[in-house]
């Protein structure tokens, strides 16, 4: 019972119920009901007079996308914000090596976002989504909490009915994708790997990097575990998107974005201080393999220069 008004409106047992229905989707991975109500009621407009489309393609991109024999369905989106679990850190163990658990956490959160994403894309009766781009925020007001966002436009073979394969994901733009259908390629989806690894330095390392004339700092050299930490993720980064290209048939990745982020972290003393290293290291590329469908009219234009 409220009283003097005050508490806001009580909630329907109706809207309780969407509310939880909706809640246990995004728990298993699925999208909210909202959304999925708002995707059901556009598709039910593709071919009505009552259909729009929106896009981030560039125009250039739209009409390539068209040469290359796909319609633009709507632009599409998958997000998810994530709570990285505890994770004890090397710091006194002596030993650098992979914090798993942080690993993880980067991996499950981007691939919740590009799941639903497709999800969205599969609605609409898509073939794929082009154009995706990754997104990723952490925020100061709560530690340890990552929010990744994949945004791209779903697009379809003109003429085609809608697709009930999941629908491929490329972060190729519409120019990248019409030059790959010219090529005999098509995009099969999304190869993504991460690591993120911890580096304890060695007493050299410490002593070149504790300043002072007596303490190393006054002579150029490599600081070897620092690059070998920094091989080590890239290696783990990179075998696992190679394998995620493989699990879908992909002869190839193209266009591999390789963000490295380094992080110090001072540990010890005044007295004893070292400085530690993490690496968040991240490669996503689109995967590709042989086009074996049927092929678009590809038009060319010709130009005449005026000089």
């Amino acid at each position: 019972m409220r009283l003097f008004g005050l508490g806001g409106s009580a909630e329907s047992d109706a809207a309780k119920q969407r509310r939880e229905a909706s809640e246990r989707s995004l728990e298993q991975g699925g999208l909210p009901l909202n959304a999925i109500d708002r995707l059901h009621e556009q598709a039910s407009r593709q071919g009505t007079p009552g259909h729009i489309f929106t896009s981030d393609l560039s125009v250039n991109e739209l009409v390539l996308t068209h040469q290359a024999g796909y319609e633009p369905l709507g632009q599409v989106m998958g997000s998810s914000v994530y709570h990285v679990g505890w994770q004890q850190l090397p710091m006194w163990s002596g030993s650098s090596g992979e914090l798993e658990v942080m690993t993880q956490a980067f991996y499950k959160a981007r691939h919740l976002a590009i799941g639903r994403l497709q999800q969205e894309a599969a609605l609409l009766g898509a073939t794929g989504v082009v154009g995706v781009r990754l997104e990723r925020n952490e925020y100061e007001w709560g530690e340890g909490m990552l929010e990744f966002a994949a945004i791209g436009t779903a697009i379809r073979e003109t003429g085609a009915p809608p697709n009930n394969n999941v629908p491929f994901v490329s972060d190729l733009s519409g120019e990248d994708f019409w030059m790959l259908r010219q090529s005999g390629f098509q995009p099969v989806g999304f190869a993504v790997g991460n690591c993120t690894y911890y580096c304890v330095p060695t007493w050299s390392t410490q002593n070149a990097t504790s300043g002072g004339f007596f303490g190393g700092a006054w002579q150029n050299q490599e600081l070897a575990d620092y690059t070998q930490s920094l091989y080590n993720a890239r290696e783990l980064a990179m075998s696992r998107m190679e394998q995620e290209g493989l699990s879908v048939g992909a002869v190839g990745i193209v266009g591999a974005d390789i963000t490295v982020e380094a992080h110090p972290r001072e540990v010890g003393s005044e007295n004893n201080r070292r400085i530690d290293m993490m690496y968040h290291f991240t490669a996503i590329g689109t995967a590709i393999a042989p086009y074996t469908g049927r092929w678009p009219i590809f038009k060319v234009l010709n130009t005449v220069s005026l000089a």
